[in-house]
């Protein structure tokens, strides 16, 4: 979903990009200083580190779509330190951007007529001031932001995977996680704001490419929406949306014919058979005569355990309508799962092999993600699959009425 998404940003912007005239006007003046001691940002065409920065270059930012950057100008650097000037055009607010032959980058917008940026090509970090373009100065913010938040989320995820690859407690792993949800969601809450506040639309476009690394569909879309009602009239912003519109329209087909190929609705449910928390065999066959939901999940799996307070729900206003729930859980150590289930309240038959994603459970019924789940009927047939939240209780109330 997330490469999906930046994908089409680029294209969208690519498109916005060729399809401008060069009217609009605006200059840029770049002072510089240490052209000659430059350090290497990445890796030189030749692989060697830049001893003297000789080129510079104005590229319209076409979010690197196959087709490359647009150049609209250059200039030659001969003095350790010196003033050049770049000029630009777009019919729009766009965004552009000042790249050296070292890898220094300075990314603005033409958002103003005169822009003025001082760069020391000798610093790594923090090495540009841009005056004159007040988007400029907002994506140089950003990014910082972005990267300080972008760190948290990393070293959440590897303490995350850490604890995985030693074998740690499902408490402890399940903790971690809950770290790293908490940093994504931090990360999140910045772009959310970020996005609803700016007032340049090429700074909008911006953070929405980067947003498509972390949102989910549905952050994605709203922050798209929220940008389109402040800059109705930003063509570039427009075609995202229609090109955005257009492919999850596709996308949504084909995930039709993927689930109507693979579903299991409308087919026998396959037996299974495990120990519950005694050791006694369960079989799902056993629960012929009742609607059963055969519920996939693990302590470990926080969506799983967000999700167990709807399945509660459900159980107690069902329980007494021919309903009952089979629990099926893929954890590997039985007090973690016998404490989730007393912790979650979840009064109701379970079942595990504790063999985690080598359970028999995923072999039979071949999934890829929990929590998961079947609703069988009393004959033994699959109805629906997949029930979560208030869709869970709105199927039960129309089969169990």
């Amino acid at each position: 979903m997330i490469r999906q998404l930046c994908v089409l940003i680029c294209a969208a912007l690519l498109l916005a990009s060729c399809n401008s005239k060069p009217d609009g006007q605006f200059n840029i003046t770049v002072k510089y200083t240490n052209a000659h001691s430059p350090v290497t940002i990445g890796q030189s065409e030749s692989g060697m580190p830049v001893t003297k920065v000789k080129k510079v270059f104005l590229y319209e930012v076409p979010f690197g779509n196959n087709s490359g950057p647009i150049r609209l100008d250059s200039s030659e650097i001969k003095e350790n330190q010196g003033t050049f000037e770049l000029e630009g055009s777009g019919k729009e607010e766009g965004l552009y951007e000042i790249e050296f032959d070292n890898g220094h980058i300075v990314l603005l917008a033409n958002d103003g007529k005169d822009i003025n940026v001082e760069i020391d090509l000798s610093r790594k970090d923090n090495y540009y001031t841009i005056n004159g373009s007040q988007a400029g100065a907002e994506i140089k913010d950003f990014m910082a932001t972005y990267t300080d938040h972008s760190l948290r989320v990393n070293r959440a995820f590897s303490e995350m995977d850490s604890l995985k690859q030693f074998s740690a407690s499902d408490s402890m792993v399940l903790a971690a996680t809950d770290a790293k949800n908490m940093r994504i969601k931090e990360l999140n809450d910045y772009l959310k704001k970020f996005i609803a506040d700016t007032k340049h639309p090429s700074v909008a476009l911006f953070a929405l490419g980067w947003s498509s690394r972390s949102f989910s569909k549905t952050e994605f879309e709203a922050s798209l929406q929220q940008a389109i009602k402040t800059f109705p009239q930003h063509r570039a912003l427009g075609e995202l949306k229609t090109t955005y519109d257009s492919q999850q329209a596709q996308l949504a087909e084909m995930e039709k014919k993927r689930r109507e190929v693979s579903s299991w609705v409308g087919q026998p449910a396959p037996e299974l058979e495990l120990p519950d928390a005694n050791g006694t065999t369960i079989k799902l066959s056993s629960f012929k005569g009742k609607y059963v939901l055969v519920d996939f999940w693990a302590s470990w799996c926080r969506p799983c355990r967000d999700e167990n307070p709807n399945i509660v729900n459900a159980f107690n206003k069902f329980k007494s309508k021919n309903f009952t729930i089979l629990g099926v859980s893929l954890d590997q150590k039985r007090p973690d799962w016998l404490k989730a289930i007393q912790d979650d309240k979840l009064d109701w038959t379970h079942v595990s092999d504790l063999k985690y994603w080598s359970s028999k459970a995923v072999e039979i019924y071949k999934f890829d993600g929990i929590p998961y789940n079947v609703l069988v009927d009393p004959s033994g047939k699959i109805v629906a699959e997949g029930l979560h939240g208030e869709e869970l209780e709105k199927r039960l109330q129309t089969l169990l009425q």
